[in-house]
């Protein structure tokens, strides 16, 4: 497992968690897609990922997240966890995370299905107990 960078980082908080992943889980890193409510930026894509979607794509993407977003306040009262930092979605080929700020940004970043047993998580584990 690659250990934990401890230098301190700089640019934004998308530009910071974009140099910490490509650090960490280095190739399997997929993409992030930082949004607010007037734009969105992709700021990194995997080749091989950057094939696989169009422009459209990539526009139904951020606009799902922004749903999510908007959401963020509903899913906070409905539980006494306190804030909702992230949510995390796992498919058969990538692992999905977005980091809601507030209703109307945040960061979307996709790594690839593996990564969790690759870096032995809690999660992963829990995958690996149901498949028995």
């Amino acid at each position: 497992m690659t250990e934990t960078p401890s230098e301190p980082r700089t640019g934004t908080p998308a530009e910071a968690l974009t140099e910490f992943l490509r650090e960490y889980v280095g190739d399997h890193l997929r993409s992030v897609i930082r949004y607010d409510e007037d734009d969105s930026e992709v700021l990194f894509v995997r080749d091989d990922v950057a094939d696989e979607y169009t422009d459209d794509d990539v526009v139904q993407v951020v606009r799902d997240v922004r749903l999510e977003a908007v959401e963020k306040p509903h899913q906070e009262s409905l539980y006494a966890h306190g804030q909702l930092n992230a949510t995390v979605r796992c498919f058969d080929d990538a692992v999905e995370m977005h980091f809601a700020h507030d209703e109307t940004s945040g960061i979307a970043v996709a790594l690839d299905g593996e990564v969790f047993a690759i870096h032995n998580t809690f999660l992963g584990q829990c995958m690996d107990a149901m498949e028995g």
